[in-house]
């Protein structure tokens, strides 16, 4: 990241001989927000040579105007790291902040609800995408297609439709007895379906949480132990709906796209 920001040196700060002047950077939220990145920040500023201090770490609140990361070098080194370092520092925050604010909507409802977000995050960045989305107090959905089974409509679309699927779903668990197995439905029959077949989680897809509640009571009465969970359009605004209906995870990719958190960066001597 630091490469592609300063692939040689900062010019300004060279032909304004910026070299010889002890200064400090200070990054400070605008706003209160859950904190992500400061550890990835502090590393730049290590890298370019400057003494840091980290003041609060990943996952960690801070409130408007509270200093999460302090660096101290010559002014260069520092014009050298502050963007790049800012950048991570408002766009990760922002992915922690507004999955916080989901994991608080849900408990307000029900604290056993969990928050995962998806595989949607941008190329490129997964793990830091899902450092905030951990920092949050969220968890990954899936970290990837490898090592999960979920079976969406495009899945058994292809062979004839969910009946057909759910009549097959005991040798599909067999091939794979140490994973749970997702079916995802689109309706209450298809629901009843998927748990009479044994699917171990039902995924429920962009449905009002007035029908996933009543997925939920079917479901739970033919298999107690099923998962719910809802996906479709959830967000920090209905968190608290979807966990009073019942579901078990809310599984969203609200969190990753949204404005970045706002920091303010003071550089000065010292």
């Amino acid at each position: 990241m630091l490469r592609e920001d300063v692939p040689y040196f900062d010019l300004t700060s060279r032909v304004m001989d910026l070299g010889g002047i002890d200064a400090e950077i200070l990054f400070t939220p605008k706003s209160d927000l859950t904190v992500c990145g400061t550890e990835e920040s502090e590393h730049i500023f290590s890298m370019l040579g400057a003494k840091t201090s980290l003041l609060k770490k990943s996952g960690e609140r801070a409130v408007a105007g509270q200093t999460v990361l302090r660096a101290y070098g010559n002014a260069e080194q520092l014009h050298m790291g502050w963007k790049v370092a800012q950048n991570i520092l408002e766009h990760f925050s922002g992915i922690s902040t507004r999955t916080r604010a989901m994991v608080d909507g849900a408990a307000k409802a029900r604290s056993t609800t969990e928050i995962c977000g998806t595989r949607k995050h941008l190329p490129g960045i997964k793990h830091l995408s899902l450092k905030a989305l951990c920092a949050g107090g969220g968890y990954p959905h899936r970290l990837g297609i490898s090592d999960s089974v979920l079976i969406f409509s495009n899945h058994y679309d292809l062979l004839g439709g969910i009946e057909t699927v759910c009549a097959t779903l005991p040798d599909i668990k067999a091939k794979c007895p140490e994973k749970k197995v997702a079916v995802e439905v689109e309706s209450l029959d298809h629901a009843v379906l998927a748990a009479r077949a044994g699917a171990d989680i039902i995924q429920i897809d962009k449905l009002p949480h007035e029908t996933v509640a009543a997925i939920v009571a079917e479901a739970k009465a033919i298999s107690p132990s099923v998962v719910i969970a809802a996906a479709g359009g959830i967000n920090a605004s209905n968190a608290e709906a979807y966990a009073a209906a019942g579901a078990d995870v809310l599984v969203s990719s609200w969190m990753y796209f949204g404005k970045p958190a706002d920091y303010k960066v003071i550089v000065r001597r010292v």
